[in-house]
């Protein structure tokens, strides 16, 4: 294995969150990957603990690349692989890239180069084949150790939600500032199904603690070990992206007691991925959790006993919504409310129980905003069309 001694250029390395990081190299080229079992990782020095690092972040990507699989990385025995990766490398060489040349933003990174924003150059590595697959393989893995009659997601009533949205070239840690109307919508559609949800601060501590490909590769460790500030008892990790179709796929985890559970999901907007996700969260039993694809929240028969269904329209804005979330959950009689499809054209609701609907009616005589009319011609487009007990049109 050669090396080559380095100089001082400066290398622009384009990030997914668009923070720019100096690669501090001589002259060379920058090596592409050769095939599936190879892959260049930025690091930021060439001493061992970096190397090391180095191995676990390219494995990972490697292990993911070769296997269809999304949620490979919560197996334990590819974790445990993952421990050991220096044992899974063939070869590996550092690659100076030439001044001025620009980095794929899927070139992954070791922690440090990601804290520090520097590094010295790319580290370029070569996996065993034949390992990788035979760690890919399903029948590698052991039979998970659990305890015997205990559920930690059986009952979920609170939970701290890390998510990720990737929207084009834009993506989005959905924390503090960022993203407050996914934040508003994912709570309270967890409210509809009896749950809370917190979020990261998105501080210093967070950012350091967990990073973008932590959860986009379901690290288990890193998202466990950072969600211990935060005291919940489960956590749910998701990440949502749009497709060139313009459909969504959703790759969710949550975490508790040591154990954890996956699961992927492609729907048609970003509304529906939420709903996907953290209504899989509040499964009581795993047949509950094997939704179906583009299933809405709180899906039930049109001829359901507990809920009604109202139609309110036009809901252009987040914030027509949640006044309508609001005053619903307000009247008294109705014991819960939650979204059940989002149409251009307006919204159909579940309200619990049935009987509530008559309160509903009268509550809504109170308000200049909301009037009770007849079921307009665009509810038809509603796969709940025949259910719908009630519309209401929204006037402000």
């Amino acid at each position: 294995m050669s090396k080559q001694n380095t100089g001082k250029n400066r290398l622009g390395v384009i990030y997914r969150i668009a923070v720019v990081f100096l690669l501090c190299a001589c002259s060379g080229s920058a090596l592409a990957q050769n095939d599936a079992y190879s892959i260049q990782v930025a690091v930021v020095d060439r001493s061992s603990p970096e190397q090391q690092n180095a191995y676990q972040v390219g494995m990972r990507s490697v292990l993911l690349a070769n296997s269809g699989d999304k949620t490979l990385l919560n197996r334990d025995d590819v974790r445990a692989g993952l421990g050991k990766a220096d044992t899974f490398v063939e070869s590996f060489r550092y690659e100076s890239p030439t001044v001025g040349t620009t980095i794929s933003r899927n070139t992954p990174m070791t922690d440090a180069v990601r804290s520090s924003g520097k590094a010295t150059q790319l580290m370029f590595i070569q996996f065993n084949r034949e390992l990788i697959n035979e760690l890919i393989r399903p029948s590698s893995a052991p039979e998970p150790e659990t305890q015997e009659g205990f559920d930690p997601f059986a009952n979920v009533s609170m939970a701290l939600m890390w998510i990720i949205v990737e929207d084009g070239s834009r993506q989005m840690l959905i924390g503090a500032a960022e993203g407050q109307n996914v934040m508003d919508r994912a709570r309270e559609i967890a409210g509809g199904l009896g749950m809370s949800l917190s979020f990261p601060a998105g501080d210093t501590t967070d950012t350091q603690a967990v990073a973008v490909d932590d959860i986009k590769t379901a690290n288990v460790d890193r998202l466990s070990t950072a969600a211990l500030r935060y005291a919940q008892p489960v956590t749910l990790a998701g990440h949502l992206t749009r497709t060139r179709t313009g459909s969504w796929e959703g790759v969710w985890m949550k975490v508790a007691a040591g154990q954890n559970q996956n699961q992927a999901y492609r729907s048609k907007s970003l509304d529906d991925a939420l709903q996907l996700g953290i209504s899989w969260l509040s499964a009581k039993d795993s047949n509950s959790a094997q939704v179906q694809p583009n299933f809405q929240s709180g899906t039930s028969s049109a001829s359901s006993s507990t809920e009604g269904l109202l139609w309110i329209s036009p809901l252009r804005t987040t914030k027509n919504y949640s006044e309508v979330m609001a005053f619903l959950s307000s009247i008294d009689g109705v014991d819960a409310v939650y979204p059940k499809e989002v149409l251009s054209s307006g919204m159909v609701f579940a309200v619990v129980p049935r009987s509530a609907l008559s309160t509903v009616g009268r509550a809504a005589g109170t308000r200049d905003w909301l009037r009770q009319s007849t079921t307009p011609s665009s509810a038809s487009e509603s796969r709940f069309a025949q259910g719908i007990s009630v519309a209401f049109e929204y006037l402000r």
